[in-house]
């Protein structure tokens, strides 16, 4: 029997104390949706990126975070050359291209949200529920499970707290039975940066472009692609969850 995992990662502030800008007022949880042998056939193209171009201690695992990345200093220096860059993001698009994957991705506008419900529940559970129904619904008659970042002992907490509720009671719009259906655990995995999870570094290297494009099709003012993450938002739109005809809002791509 097929196995399939959903692994998600976040792109913003997780509370409502930040909203001076377009970047703090958008919180996103990106999710891709891998099944065990495509993963693992994903995860070793991933490690094989990795050594090709960062040369770490090779019993050290090398972890591909967007912020280190970006900062191209430590491991991440060979970046600062535009030749080096240059080929892997080419490499980087490649591998994305190829690999076989379902994505999601949720954003929520917390300024609007809060001025609409008060005190709204934490804006990062609003999206969690969105991102598990469209995984329930992709799943369909399969079953898979879920993992994601470990933020933190009071973030995990709260975290393990709303998936237990959900598998539990329901939300408000599906009940209980159609998380139980669908996902074969009833606790949420959380693994730390340095387990080295492959789909966790995917998951957190698409959420921001990925947002971006959300955002971008809402004609949100004040947001710009980047050239490099228009293409990492185009590759994504490929392997987004859509409709028969097409459509993606509302199905891989939820704004709320």
């Amino acid at each position: 029997m097929n196995r399939y995992r959903l692994y998600f990662d976040e792109s913003g502030v997780h509370s409502y104390n930040k909203l001076e800008t377009v970047h703090e007022q958008h919180l996103a949880l990106c999710g891709v949706i891998f099944e065990d042998t495509q993963y693992q056939q994903f995860q070793i193209l991933w490690e094989g990126l990795k050594r090709q171009f960062f040369k770490g201690d090779p019993d050290e695992p090398i972890i591909l975070h967007r912020k280190e990345i970006m900062s191209r200093s430590g491991i991440f220096s060979p970046l600062e050359d535009d030749a080096t860059r240059a080929a892997f993001d080419a490499e980087f698009l490649k591998i994305v291209e190829q690999t076989s994957f379902t994505s999601l991705i949720v954003v929520i506008n917390k300024a609007r949200h809060q001025a609409q419900y008060g005190v709204p529940f934490p804006p990062y559970h609003y999206c969690l529920v969105a991102l598990l129904q469209r995984y329930g619904f992709w799943l369909g008659n399969r079953r898979g499970d879920v993992m994601g970042e470990s933020r933190g002992k009071t973030e995990d907490e709260q975290l393990k707290s709303a998936y237990a509720t959900l598998y539990s009671n329901g939300d408000w719009q599906q009940r209980a039975a159609f998380y139980q259906q669908h996902f074969t655990s009833k606790e949420i995995k959380l693994q730390p940066k340095m387990k080295n999870v492959a789909g966790l570094q995917l998951a957190d290297l698409l959420a921001h472009p990925a947002k971006l494009r959300c955002l971008s099709n809402r004609q949100i003012p004040g947001v710009q692609e980047s050239e490099f993450g228009k293409r990492v938002a185009d590759v994504f739109w490929t392997k987004i969850r859509k409709r028969w005809d097409g459509k993606s809002l509302g199905f891989g791509e939820i704004y709320i």
